[in-house]
């Protein structure tokens, strides 16, 4: 899906210590999260939901990229798939009353649903592709499932592309790393699962499998052509509803184990690869030589810079005595580095501070011959 931004800046200072505050994912996919890991998966505390950190402040910049407040980052809306349909429709928390409801209708109008996953239909899909900087800033777009207070109205069971998003990461790029692998296998195991669903429900016709990418007149009012939409659904046709809890019913019991045995190989690939995440994203370990990597300083604040490294929503201010070390990164040992910059410049960088630019990706490993321990 499209990236997105923040009003409130990061400062570059020392990374904070203290008790790792666990992500709040949706149960399920928490579960299965934390079996691949093998252990907690840190809270991107930066991204603040209840109090958007993307929302401008009073004498922000216009020059900045911010969200419009109705919808913060939810102008985008994500299509369910089967199982965690059933899981909303299943689940009586009065939390999830509007969310439940605004499914039902979904469903109900059966235009862009399909027993794979209640799509969100392919003018939505048309309108989010084509149209310049729209995440987080299209009133229009507004999810159907954000709440009149605006929070999530499925929040204990909302998909993958909603779950692993977010607007800042305490780690930066590496948090950004982790997540994004994340939000990949999760689009697979849903993709995968969907279809084990359609199977284990013995429903396997060709329009089940195959789903039209362009728009189709019933999205606009039109007519819903019947005759294929009975075709779609077969002996569940009228019967969504139970077909979606059906589905929760087979999946939310699978332990991860299980889900990796009815996924294919890609799945546990991403797997993998998201393991490897996870140690980075606990790792306090500095590239023994660093350089300094090609960034975009967008304009003076004060009497610092305004960086963008890793992502535009995310930018970082540096005060100018920083910035006038990063030169010194050019490749040399780090311990080398750090006794030039505190020699010549007077200032003396804690490997804390050093660990964050990199996080951020203001500086990149130049070689891979060892590391140097977080000290201080």
């Amino acid at each position: 899906m499209t990236e997105h931004p923040r009003g409130r800046q990061n400062k570059v200072r020392p990374c904070a210590e203290g008790a790792i505050a666990e992500a709040a994912l949706p149960p399920l996919y928490a579960s299965w999260l934390r079996a691949i890991t093998g252990g907690p998966i840190p809270a991107e505390t930066n991204a603040t939901c209840d109090n958007c950190a993307m929302l401008p402040s009073p004498g922000s910049s216009l020059r900045a990229t911010y969200f419009h407040p109705a919808t913060k980052c939810c102008a985008f809306q994500p299509s369910l798939p089967n199982y965690l349909a059933g899981g909303i429709l299943s689940d009586p928390d009065p939390a999830i009353t509007e969310g439940r409801k605004e499914l039902e209708i979904r469903i109900s109008r059966r235009v862009a649903v399909s027993p794979g996953s209640a799509l969100v239909g392919s003018v939505f899909t048309l309108l989010y592709n084509n149209t310049p900087n729209v995440f987080g800033r299209a009133p229009d777009l507004r999810c159907h499932f954000l709440s009149p207070t605006g929070g999530c109205g499925i929040r204990q069971h909302r998909p993958g592309v909603c779950a692993t998003w977010f607007c800042k990461h305490v780690r930066g790029n590496t948090g950004w790393r982790f997540w994004r692998l994340a939000h990949e296998l999760l689009l697979q195991v849903e993709e995968e699962l969907s279809l084990w669903c359609l199977a284990e429900l013995h429903l396997g016709s060709p329009e089940a499998i195959e789903q039209e990418s362009a728009p189709h007149v019933s999205e606009l009012g039109g007519e819903i052509d019947w005759a294929q939409y009975r075709a779609l659904w077969g002996e569940w046709a009228g019967r969504e509803l139970e077909f979606y809890r059906a589905c929760a019913e087979r999946v939310l019991p699978l332990t991860w184990d299980q889900v990796a045995a009815v996924c294919g190989p890609r799945v546990r690939i991403l797997a993998g690869l998201l393991r490897d995440a996870y140690a980075g994203l606990m790792a306090d370990a500095i590239p023994e030589r660093l350089r300094l990597k090609e960034l975009s300083f967008s304009w003076v604040e004060g009497h610092g810079y305004r960086v963008s490294a890793y992502s535009g929503f995310d930018p970082l201010v540096m005060s100018e005595a920083l910035a006038r070390t990063l030169r010194y990164f050019d490749g040399r040992p780090t311990g080398e580095t750090l006794d030039a910059i505190l020699r010549e410049q007077g200032v003396r960088l804690p490997l804390s501070l050093v660990r964050r630019m990199v996080d951020f990706g203001l500086l990149e490993a130049h070689s891979e011959k060892g590391a140097l321990p977080v000290v201080g």
